[in-house]
């Protein structure tokens, strides 16, 4: 009840700002609405609302997204964009995402199988996966800079879904005093309204709108729109039987409007569509052909290709052999670059990842007087952060010798068992055991 007054106010308050009342009576209850829509009873924070045409528009808040639904269309139109967006989303999807009770002094330990938290995380909804929510998730942060998790409550207030929202479709109340009033969330002509603790909130920070994420699309735009023309003008180019568009045909006389159009008739005629490619031109006496503009030699189209992937690499953060582009590659640098994509983009991604959840997820799960609970992916299992064998052993040897380990310390460490002198110190300069 007092999640829906919450609800009521927000709406009313924000009709208020467009110069028109919203009266409470225009939220839809649980159960059925005009027209046989049925919301869902188990959404007992969640207020349907009708749409009350333009005029209540401005007061719907700030758009959750960078670039609107403009940014998504790069996805299935520029292939540097998609393989740099797939290469983060399945790198985010990878590392296991697991639940720790903070205890005393901040150690954390595991939780219990069975979990809430852990459960609601291995099983989002009943569609989902992990690895698709997350993938969903860093998608829609890399193309637009925002990601929401829509949470789902059962009749007693307990969450039990996760569901993605597209960014563009989500906007964000601002509000003087609470920061952040709700969210709304439109499509196909609905509104739905969410409290701030029914938001799992992810976005890159934007110096220019703190309510909106900064798109990694923004930077790199400029090239990739250039690059996408480039490839729609090649391909007209060779549609038309790779006959330039530029070619100017000069005459000594002033023809007519009939002469030409009909000079347009049989030119079309003769060399349109791919069947009539190459035929050579014939010209009447006193006209000439010439070519206007730069040839595809002189425009560079393959160095603006490979342009634009070096900008898209740069402003996501994935090196360019991650993009196809493997001309400079060997098997030493790869592993290179697959570390600092790891370190420098991937991780970095991940905390913000974590963060989010553990600032409005994790808190809703924590029961009464019990221990704080944290959520961190488990990095455990990427290659790429791991020390080599040989960095491992002379990481262990420093450390034995330094004193701070033992060697049966660091045989328990690689599962090996004691052996006698392995309590004893190493003297480092006799390179033997002392007193042995």
């Amino acid at each position: 009840m007092g999640a829906a007054t919450t609800l009521v106010r927000l709406i009313g308050t924000g009709a208020r700002w467009a110069g028109r009342k919203f009266s409470p009576g225009a939220v839809m209850r649980p159960g059925k609405r005009p027209g046989g829509t049925v919301e869902r009873a188990n959404r007992a924070a969640r207020v349907l609302v009708d749409r009350l045409g333009d005029g209540l528009d401005p007061w719907f808040g700030v758009d959750g997204s960078s670039g609107g639904g403009r940014y998504g269309d790069f996805y299935a139109t520029s292939t540097s964009v998609h393989a740099a967006v797939r290469v983060r989303s399945d790198a985010v999807s990878r590392p296991p995402f697991k639940v720790h009770e903070v205890g005393p002094g901040g150690v954390e330990m595991p939780v219990e199988p069975g979990h809430p938290l852990q459960a609601i995380l291995d099983r989002p909804n009943p569609f989902w996966t992990p690895a698709e929510l997350w993938r969903a998730t860093e998608t829609y942060l890399s193309l637009w800079g925002a990601a929401f998790w829509g949470l789902e409550r059962d009749e007693t207030g307990t969450v039990t879904e996760l569901w993605p929202l597209r960014p563009d479709r989500v906007r964000v109340l601002p509000d003087e005093k609470a920061y952040v009033r709700g969210f709304v969330y439109e499509h196909a002509g609905k509104r739905v309204a969410y409290l701030p603790e029914e938001i799992v909130w992810f976005r890159h920070f934007n110096p220019v709108d703190e309510f909106s994420g900064a798109s990694a699309v923004a930077p790199a735009r400029a090239a990739v729109e250039m690059a996408s023309s480039a490839l729609l003008f090649n391909r007209s180019f060779f549609a038309n039987s790779a006959t330039s568009a530029d070619l100017a045909i000069t005459t000594d006389e002033t023809p007519t409007d009939d002469q030409v159009a009909e000079f347009y008739e049989r030119w079309e005629a003769r060399f349109s569509g791919p069947g009539r490619a190459h035929r050579p031109i014939v010209l009447s006496r006193g006209m000439d052909a010439k070519r206007l503009g730069l040839s595809h030699r002189e425009m560079e189209f393959i160095e603006a290709l490979k342009w634009s992937v070096e900008e898209v690499a740069r402003a996501f953060g994935v090196p360019k052999a991650f993009l196809g582009d493997l001309q400079d590659a060997t098997l030493a640098n790869i592993d290179s670059e697959e570390r600092f994509l790891w370190r420098n983009t991937i991780v970095p991604e991940l905390r913000l990842l974590e963060d989010a959840v553990n600032r409005t997820l994790s808190p809703l799960f924590k029961t009464p007087g019990g221990p704080e609970l944290k959520a961190r992916f488990d990095l455990g299992v990427i290659e790429a952060l791991q020390e080599s064998e040989n960095e491992r052993v002379d990481r262990l040897v420093k450390l034995v010798e330094a004193g701070v380990l033992t060697v049966n310390e660091v045989r328990a460490g690689r599962g090996l068992g004691p052996v006698d002198w392995g309590d004893r110190p190493v003297e480092r300069k006799r390179g033997r055991v002392a007193g042995g």
